[in-house]
């Protein structure tokens, strides 16, 4: 039998080197697809210790996030499966890329809440693998001077009583004993194992139902003084003093909306003791002897103090 030509081999010459050019091209766009299998086959360095850290946060596995630190905290209160999956029902963990290395500091990159996070992992030898010893929350997330006696804290549904908490990265909802007044945004936002969040991420907010409960407590209060037969309203912020008229004959009439610009300011020291502050337009008409009369007054800042947590929400004119 004849040799076969230079030829005839060449198609099979050819099948390899595509085989070998496009495996190359996987391997080399694939580096982070390897370092998952290797962390799911149990790699033991700094990279696959990392990488099961954060697929442990990602999937609410609390346990086995906790497994991974060098040192995990003495109280996991808020680091449970329940409320990390409170704390990612905004926005899961995703996209999680952590990238071969042999250092003790490994890069890595994710989103949280749908937001891109670049961070730093410092990791520890530990028996024949590594650990993760950076801080959490550089040490705990303090609370004790942040949190106002008359509106306990609750993060994810589970009352604060410590004076500092520890949580994984997620967006975890805050809640309190009204739904007027909230502690910063109403969530509270780790991004970064370290992350701890300062005083002005849970400085006190009116919420949209507490400017609401205003709004109707200032409408309804300036209603009544209205109503009232008087030149000088019990307990208003507007009056006119006359000696003359009847105040039988006499009506206020509003002019404005007050109680759509209500200015509201949270107190520093007593929730219940807020400030209001409207601008009010009123007009007043009376009769003075034969002559009727109507006389619109100037812009007046009404000022008062507001129970916000009251329900239903009351006012009191100081001015």
């Amino acid at each position: 039998m004849s040799e076969p030509t230079t030829e005839r081999r060449r198609p099979a010459v050819r099948g390899w080197m595509v085989f070998a050019i496009v495996a190359a091209v996987a391997i080399a766009a694939g580096g982070i697809t390897g370092r998952v299998l290797a962390s799911a086959s149990g790699g033991t360095g700094p990279s696959d210790t990392v990488l099961r850290f954060f697929q442990a946060v990602r999937d609410n596995d609390a346990k086995a996030a906790l497994a991974e630190l060098a040192t995990p905290p003495a109280d996991t209160t808020f680091i449970t499966n329940e409320i990390l999956a409170a704390g990612h029902s905004a926005g899961a963990i995703s996209a999680i890329n952590v990238p071969a290395t042999n250092s003790t500091v490994v890069p890595v990159w994710y989103t949280v809440g749908g937001e891109a996070v670049t961070d730093r992992i410092s990791v520890q030898p530990v028996g024949n693998g590594y650990k993760v010893s950076t801080s959490l929350n550089s040490g705990g997330i303090a609370l004790k001077s942040k949190i106002r006696a008359q509106l306990p804290l609750s993060i994810a549904g589970t009352r604060v009583t410590t004076d500092t908490v520890v949580l994984l990265p997620g967006s975890y909802p805050l809640t309190t004993v009204t739904d007027h007044v909230q502690y910063g945004t109403g969530s509270l936002v780790i991004k970064r194992l370290n992350d701890a969040p300062s005083a002005n991420d849970l400085k006190l907010e009116v919420t949209d139902a507490g400017q609401k409960a205003a709004a109707t407590a200032v409408s309804a209060s300036l209603i009544a003084c209205a109503a009232q037969k008087s030149f000088t309203p019990a307990g208003c912020p507007f009056k006119l003093t006359v000696t003359t008229a009847d105040p039988a004959t006499v009506t206020w009439t509003l002019l404005s909306k007050p109680a759509d610009g209500a200015k509201i300011t949270i107190s520093a020291t007593d929730i219940a003791q807020s400030t209001v502050e409207v601008a009010l337009t009123i007009r007043i008409s009376y009769v003075d002897g034969t002559a009727a009369v109507s006389q619109d007054l100037a812009t007046i800042q009404a000022v008062g103090t507001i129970d916000l947590l009251a329900n239903p929400t009351t006012v009191t004119w100081t001015m």
